[in-house]
Protein backbone atom coordinates (compact mmCIF):
# COMPACT_ATOMS: atom_id res chain seq x y z
CA UNK A 1 0.00 0.00 0.00
CA UNK A 2 2.93 2.37 0.62
CA UNK A 3 3.67 2.58 -3.11
CA UNK A 4 0.11 3.82 -3.69
CA UNK A 5 0.82 7.01 -1.76
CA UNK A 6 4.32 7.86 -3.04
CA UNK A 7 5.02 10.95 -5.12
CA UNK A 8 7.62 10.82 -7.89
CA UNK A 9 10.27 12.14 -5.48
CA UNK A 10 9.67 9.16 -3.18
CA UNK A 11 7.95 11.08 -0.40
CA UNK A 12 4.58 9.88 0.86
CA UNK A 13 1.54 12.06 0.19
CA UNK A 14 0.59 11.35 3.81
CA UNK A 15 3.84 13.03 4.95
CA UNK A 16 2.89 16.17 3.04
CA UNK A 17 -0.64 16.03 4.45
CA UNK A 18 0.54 15.50 8.05
CA UNK A 19 2.15 18.94 8.32
CA UNK A 20 -0.03 20.89 5.91
CA UNK A 21 -0.90 23.40 8.66
CA UNK A 22 2.75 24.52 8.94
CA UNK A 23 5.20 25.91 6.39
CA UNK A 24 6.76 23.58 3.81
CA UNK A 25 9.89 21.80 5.05
CA UNK A 26 13.25 22.11 3.29
CA UNK A 27 12.58 19.21 0.92
CA UNK A 28 9.13 20.51 -0.04
CA UNK A 29 10.43 24.02 -0.80
CA UNK A 30 12.69 22.60 -3.52
CA UNK A 31 10.54 19.71 -4.76
CA UNK A 32 8.02 20.40 -7.55
CA UNK A 33 6.10 17.21 -6.72
CA UNK A 34 5.66 18.10 -3.05
CA UNK A 35 4.82 21.73 -3.88
CA UNK A 36 2.11 20.65 -6.32
CA UNK A 37 0.78 18.04 -3.88
CA UNK A 38 0.76 20.63 -1.12
CA UNK A 39 -1.17 23.12 -3.28
CA UNK A 40 -3.74 20.48 -4.19
CA UNK A 41 -4.07 19.35 -0.59
CA UNK A 42 -4.54 22.96 0.57
CA UNK A 43 -7.38 23.35 -1.94
CA UNK A 44 -8.86 20.12 -0.63
CA UNK A 45 -8.54 21.36 2.94
CA UNK A 46 -10.33 24.60 2.07
CA UNK A 47 -13.11 22.70 0.31
CA UNK A 48 -13.48 20.35 3.27
CA UNK A 49 -13.75 23.31 5.67
CA UNK A 50 -16.55 24.75 3.53
CA UNK A 51 -18.30 21.39 3.48
CA UNK A 52 -18.04 21.07 7.27
CA UNK A 53 -19.64 24.49 7.69
CA UNK A 54 -22.56 23.53 5.43
CA UNK A 55 -22.97 20.17 7.18
CA UNK A 56 -22.96 21.80 10.60
CA UNK A 57 -25.95 23.87 9.54
CA UNK A 58 -27.89 20.83 8.23
CA UNK A 59 -27.49 17.52 10.13
CA UNK A 60 -29.16 15.59 7.30
CA UNK A 61 -26.11 16.33 5.14
CA UNK A 62 -23.77 14.20 7.26
CA UNK A 63 -21.85 11.79 5.00
CA UNK A 64 -22.03 8.05 5.50
CA UNK A 65 -18.95 6.49 7.16
CA UNK A 66 -17.26 5.35 3.93
CA UNK A 67 -17.50 8.72 2.22
CA UNK A 68 -14.35 10.27 3.71
CA UNK A 69 -12.30 7.19 2.88
CA UNK A 70 -13.53 7.24 -0.72
CA UNK A 71 -12.75 10.93 -1.11
CA UNK A 72 -9.23 10.51 0.28
CA UNK A 73 -8.53 7.60 -2.06
CA UNK A 74 -9.52 9.74 -5.03
CA UNK A 75 -7.45 12.68 -3.79
CA UNK A 76 -4.37 10.52 -3.33
CA UNK A 77 -4.78 9.07 -6.81
CA UNK A 78 -5.15 12.53 -8.37
CA UNK A 79 -2.14 14.01 -6.57
CA UNK A 80 0.07 11.04 -7.54
CA UNK A 81 -0.75 11.37 -11.23
CA UNK A 82 1.26 14.57 -11.56
CA UNK A 83 0.91 16.66 -14.67
CA UNK A 84 -0.83 15.41 -17.78
CA UNK A 85 1.50 14.92 -20.72
CA UNK A 86 -0.07 15.41 -24.16
CA UNK A 87 0.31 12.57 -26.61
CA UNK A 88 0.40 12.99 -30.40
CA UNK A 89 -1.48 16.30 -30.86
CA UNK A 90 -1.86 15.69 -34.62
CA UNK A 91 -3.81 12.48 -34.04
CA UNK A 92 -5.92 13.43 -30.98
CA UNK A 93 -5.25 16.82 -29.33
CA UNK A 94 -7.09 15.86 -26.12
CA UNK A 95 -5.25 12.58 -25.50
CA UNK A 96 -2.90 12.69 -22.50
CA UNK A 97 -0.99 10.38 -20.18
CA UNK A 98 -0.17 11.11 -16.57
CA UNK A 99 3.39 11.82 -15.55
CA UNK A 100 3.12 9.11 -12.88
CA UNK A 101 2.16 6.52 -15.50
CA UNK A 102 5.37 7.32 -17.39
CA UNK A 103 7.37 7.20 -14.13
CA UNK A 104 5.91 3.74 -13.50
CA UNK A 105 7.13 2.60 -16.91
CA UNK A 106 10.62 3.98 -16.19
CA UNK A 107 10.71 2.04 -12.90
CA UNK A 108 9.49 -1.10 -14.70
CA UNK A 109 12.27 -0.68 -17.28
CA UNK A 110 14.85 -0.33 -14.49
CA UNK A 111 13.59 -3.58 -12.93
CA UNK A 112 14.59 -5.44 -16.11
CA UNK A 113 18.25 -4.41 -15.88
CA UNK A 114 20.30 -6.80 -13.72
CA UNK A 115 22.11 -5.12 -10.83
CA UNK A 116 20.06 -1.90 -10.94
CA UNK A 117 17.48 -0.61 -8.48
CA UNK A 118 15.58 2.57 -9.35
CA UNK A 119 15.25 5.21 -6.66
CA UNK A 120 13.80 8.59 -7.62
CA UNK A 121 12.42 9.51 -11.01
CA UNK A 122 11.26 12.71 -12.63
CA UNK A 123 9.74 13.07 -16.09
CA UNK A 124 9.81 16.50 -17.73
CA UNK A 125 7.93 17.53 -20.84
CA UNK A 126 10.30 18.98 -23.46
CA UNK A 127 9.32 22.54 -24.38
CA UNK A 128 6.96 22.63 -27.36
CA UNK A 129 9.42 24.91 -29.21
CA UNK A 130 12.02 22.11 -29.09
CA UNK A 131 9.65 19.36 -30.24
CA UNK A 132 9.37 18.26 -33.85
CA UNK A 133 6.00 17.09 -35.16
CA UNK A 134 4.98 13.66 -33.92
CA UNK A 135 5.04 12.00 -30.53
CA UNK A 136 5.57 14.02 -27.38
CA UNK A 137 9.17 14.28 -26.18
CA UNK A 138 10.16 13.95 -22.52
CA UNK A 139 13.40 14.02 -20.56
CA UNK A 140 13.87 11.53 -17.72
CA UNK A 141 15.95 12.10 -14.58
CA UNK A 142 16.53 8.81 -12.77
CA UNK A 143 18.50 8.09 -9.61
CA UNK A 144 19.59 4.49 -9.18
CA UNK A 145 21.54 2.21 -6.87
CA UNK A 146 23.77 -0.57 -8.20
CA UNK A 147 24.54 -3.98 -6.75
CA UNK A 148 28.25 -4.62 -6.11
CA UNK A 149 30.03 -6.01 -9.16
CA UNK A 150 27.62 -4.42 -11.63
CA UNK A 151 29.35 -2.83 -14.61
CA UNK A 152 28.43 0.85 -14.53
CA UNK A 153 28.85 1.31 -18.28
CA UNK A 154 26.89 -1.80 -19.25
CA UNK A 155 24.09 -1.19 -16.75
CA UNK A 156 23.59 2.46 -17.70
CA UNK A 157 23.64 1.72 -21.43
CA UNK A 158 21.06 -1.04 -21.00
CA UNK A 159 18.96 1.12 -18.70
CA UNK A 160 18.83 4.05 -21.11
CA UNK A 161 17.90 1.73 -23.99
CA UNK A 162 15.20 -0.07 -21.96
CA UNK A 163 13.69 3.18 -20.68
CA UNK A 164 13.48 4.59 -24.20
CA UNK A 165 12.00 1.44 -25.74
CA UNK A 166 9.49 0.64 -22.97
CA UNK A 167 8.17 4.21 -22.66
CA UNK A 168 7.81 4.50 -26.44
CA UNK A 169 6.11 1.12 -26.78
CA UNK A 170 3.75 1.40 -23.81
CA UNK A 171 3.03 5.14 -23.56
CA UNK A 172 3.56 6.47 -27.07
CA UNK A 173 5.97 9.08 -25.66
CA UNK A 174 9.51 9.46 -26.98
CA UNK A 175 12.33 9.84 -24.44
CA UNK A 176 14.79 12.44 -25.69
CA UNK A 177 17.28 12.15 -22.86
CA UNK A 178 17.80 9.88 -19.82
CA UNK A 179 19.92 11.56 -17.14
CA UNK A 180 21.18 8.97 -14.66
CA UNK A 181 22.62 9.53 -11.21
CA UNK A 182 24.12 6.57 -9.37
CA UNK A 183 23.37 7.38 -5.73
CA UNK A 184 24.48 4.25 -3.95
CA UNK A 185 25.92 0.75 -4.10
CA UNK A 186 23.65 -1.79 -2.44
Amino acid sequence: MADDTRLSCGRSIDDVWSHLDGPPDEHERGCPYCLEARARLLRLSDAAAELRAVEAADPELQPDPGFTSSVMSLVRAEVRRGQSLPLDADEDPGLTISEQAVVGLVWAAADTVPGVRARRCRVRLVDRDEQPAGPTLVDVDLAVALHPGTSLRTATERLRERVRSLVAAEAGVEVRRVELVVEDVL
